[in-house]
C-alpha cells in the first residue's frame, strides 16, 4: 500500500452531548486523513441536535470541514455503527476512533508507515488524560495486555486495511466485546502493528465507578466472553452495573 493510501476515520456516537464539539475540534486540527464519518445512534434529541449543529457550524474556511460527514444509525451498538460507517467510506485504511479519544498529530503518517511495513492492522498504545498513579498503572496494564494477547480495544484507535476488514466481514454483530471478537479474526491473517506513541483517552469510565471496581468488572466480562457467555447477557450485565452506579 502506497504512502498515498486514503485513510477513513469512523467514529461511533451514542448520546455524547457536548463531547462531540471537542471531537470535531480535534478532527479539524488533524492532518492527513481522507474523511471522517460520524455514525450517530443517539436516542436523545438533544444529543442528535448537538451533532448536527456542530457540523453545520464548521467554518467553510476550515481545511477539514468538507471531510467530516454524518451518518444516522437507527441501530445502537458500536459494531453495527462502525460497520455502517465503513459502508459509507471509501478509504484504503480504516481508523476506528472513540469520541473521547485523541490521536497524536502525526497519527496518519504513523499508521501509513505501519501498513507499508507489511501489517494489515494495528493499534496505538493508550494514555489516560487524568493525573494519578492508578491511571499510569491502568495504562501499563492495558498496553501490556494488548501486546501479549495481540488484541486492540476501541480506546486504542484500532486501524485496519479495508481489504482485510472486508475479508473478515467487518465487526461481528454482537452487543459487547466486538473489538476482542474482530481481533480474533484479524490475527488469522496478520500480526498487529503496534504504535508506541499513545493516543490520549478520557478516564471517565474508571472515574465514574472507581478504578479498581471498573478493572474487576472488565476482567469479569472478558472472562465470561472467553468461556462463551452470550454477548447480549454480558451487555445487560454491563448496563445494569452502570445504572446501579449512577
Amino acid at each position: 500500500m502506497s504512502a498515498a493510501a486514503l485513510i477513513s476515520i469512523i467514529v461511533p456516537l451514542y448520546n455524547e452531548g457536548s463531547n462531540v464539539v471537542k471531537l470535531v475540534e480535534h478532527l479539524q486540527r488533524l492532518e492527513g486523513f481522507h474523511e471522517a464519518i460520524l455514525v450517530d445512534a443517539s436516542d436523545q434529541p438533544d444529543s442528535r441536535a448537538i451533532v448536527t449543529n456542530t457540523l453545520q457550524a464548521l467554518p467553510k474556511s476550515s481545511p477539514n470541514a468538507s471531510k467530516i460527514g454524518l451518518v444516522a444509525s437507527n441501530e445502537p451498538g458500536r459494531a453495527a455503527q462502525m460497520n455502517l460507517g465503513v459502508k459509507s467510506s471509501d478509504g484504503d485504511i480504516l481508523v476506528f476512533l472513540h469520541c473521547d479519544t485523541r490521536l497524536p498529530g502525526d497519527a496518519m503518517q504513523l499508521i501509513r508507515r505501519v501498513i507499508e511495513n507489511g501489517y494489515a492492522w494495528g493499534r496505538f498504545d493508550i494514555s489516560l488524560e487524568s493525573k494519578g498513579l492508578i491511571y499510569r498503572v491502568i495504562e501499563r496494564m492495558v498496553n501490556l495486555r494488548s501486546r501479549v494477547r495481540r488484541i486492540g480495544t476501541g480506546d486504542q484507535a484500532m486501524f485496519i486495511a479495508s481489504s482485510l476488514f472486508n475479508k473478515c466481514e467487518g465487526y461481528p454483530r454482537i452487543a459487547l466485546m466486538e473489538d476482542i471478537a474482530i481481533c480474533k479474526k484479524l490475527n488469522r491473517h496478520s500480526r498487529p502493528g503496534l504504535i508506541k506513541k499513545a493516543v490520549v483517552t478520557s478516564a471517565r469510565r474508571w472515574q465514574n465507578k472507581g478504578a479498581l471496581e471498573t478493572i474487576l468488572l472488565m476482567w469479569k466480562l472478558r472472562f465470561l466472553f472467553w468461556i462463551g457467555v452470550d454477548s447480549n447477557r454480558l451487555a445487560s450485565m454491563y448496563e445494569n452495573d452502570r445504572a446501579n452506579d449512577r
